[in-house]
């Protein structure tokens, strides 16, 4: 996703690095939200900062996640245009698919390893490493244990197996793999997607009714969730459509798409007789073709 308004910031290994201006309303989002939490805890000069260093880390993470896809798919020869951080986290603009299902379950794999491998970073520091005492010791501790259990949640959250996700991207390879059929794993991952986005949207909903807390089931997100789940909904339909489209291709064949409404005329005819017999005629084809010694001439288009 790069939309028009997006503004680039700068490159990573040469890769094109946008900024989407939903992507400002989420840090705000997340600075705030923080802040207030923190306020009294701390104060609200430290806890917005700490609220501000929160999202920074956050989207630093989701930045990384979406570089380790890039990389694997740059080492493969894809070139990719752009990674672009938005309201919903990042995506990597990759201009083509892997072209086996082993190289496509490794571009998506590689997103959540990175994730994974942040939640392991973060909290082994926090754990293990000697942070300074005082405030700024307890600060760091509670946002790095918490952006390690945000790239945990991103992680596992990313391994669902349905489309746009990368776990939707992997059960694609997979059953390409097992069927020998592209567009069955494509329909197939679409079509998880978007049970995945209306399910989400319903817990979401069940949220804001007051249904899950009355059940005493945990709460998911309300609108936010239903946010989230109608964006995993829509991309899910572009990839069934994608895959509709592909599957009409390849069982089109080329003379499917050309036109029989045409004729074919001897070169060495006259254009005066061309004009008598053809041109001046009440009804004539679309085209007509020069023709001599068995090879095209020319074109009339009419």
């Amino acid at each position: 996703m790069q939309t028009q308004n997006a503004r680039r910031v700068g490159s990573l290994f040469k890769i094109p690095l946008f900024l989407d201006p939903s992507w400002f309303l989420i840090v705000a989002w997340i600075t705030v939200s923080d802040g207030l939490q923190w306020q009294g805890r701390w104060g609200a000069p430290v806890a917005f900062s700490a609220g501000l260093a929160m999202a920074l880390l956050l989207f630093t993470s989701v930045l990384l996640h979406e570089l380790g896809h890039s990389l694997v798919a740059k080492r493969q020869g894809i070139t990719v245009n752009s990674i672009t951080l938005f309201l919903f986290g990042g995506v990597a603009a990759i201009e083509d698919e892997p072209k086996t299902p082993g190289q496509m379950f490794q571009v998506a794999a590689a997103g959540p390893l990175v994730s994974f491998a942040l939640f392991i970073l973060f909290g082994a520091t926090v754990l293990l490493a000697p942070l300074p005492g005082g405030l700024f010791g307890q600060v760091a501790s509670v946002i790095l244990m918490r952006v390690a259990s945000l790239n945990l949640t991103l992680t596992i959250f990313n391994l669902i197996p349905g489309l746009p996700l990368d776990g939707g991207q992997m059960l694609k390879a997979w059953i390409w793999k097992r069927s020998d059929s592209y567009l069955k794993g494509s329909h197939t991952a679409a079509k998880t997607g978007k049970w995945l986005g209306w399910g989400i949207m319903g817990l979401g909903a069940a949220d804001m009714l007051g249904l899950t807390r009355a059940l005493n089931l945990p709460y998911i997100g309300g609108l936010w969730a239903i946010l989230i789940g109608s964006f995993m909904l829509r991309n899910a339909e572009r990839y069934n459509q994608l895959a509709d489209l592909q599957e009409s291709l390849v069982n089109l064949k080329a003379s499917d798409a050309m036109t029989r409404d045409f004729r074919v005329l001897p070169a060495g005819e006259s254009l005066r007789e061309f004009a008598d017999t053809y041109v001046l005629a009440a009804t004539h084809p679309v085209a007509y073709f020069a023709a001599s010694d068995g090879r095209y001439r020319g074109l009339v288009e009419m």
